[in-house]
């Protein structure tokens, strides 16, 4: 018998960040890390002038519960989402929570349907490149 593919959902957004501050940034992804962790959700996030861009990926359930809270969030607003997909492979399955400042910014519009998926190619290679720098992945 063999083992159907796992059925993962996707969510991209992008939203307008209001903190940027050292100590929120290190508290949002402390708690995506250990929440993530628990729900078996991995993905990534950007800071890029002054928005948040981040993917979520896991089981459907467990994303939709995590983007649920997080467009609760006060830190941030705007929330507009990019995308949302089934997927049969995770794009980021070596990090709970990555993490990227791009100070050079990213545009993404909503009614871009490449938007997406350049977002995700961005932060692949960018944690790639850091994680590779840092001897870690």
């Amino acid at each position: 018998m063999t083992d159907a593919p796992q059925v993962l959902r996707r969510v991209t957004y992008v939203s307008r960040a209001l903190t940027t501050s050292r100590d929120d940034l290190d508290a949002i992804l402390a708690t995506a890390r250990r929440n993530n962790a628990a729900m078996r959700v991995t993905g990534a996030m950007m800071l890029s002038n002054k928005h948040f861009a981040q993917v979520l990926e896991g089981p459907p359930a467990a994303v939709e519960e995590i983007f649920e809270r997080i467009q609760m969030d006060e830190r941030h607003t705007a929330v507009a989402v990019l995308e949302v997909a089934e997927v049969t492979a995770r794009a980021f399955d070596a990090w709970t929570m990555g993490f990227v400042d791009d100070p050079d910014g990213f545009e993404a519009a909503p009614a871009d349907p490449e938007a997406a998926p350049r977002l995700v190619m961005r932060l692949r290679e960018a944690l790639m490149h850091s994680a590779a720098a840092e001897g870690v992945r």
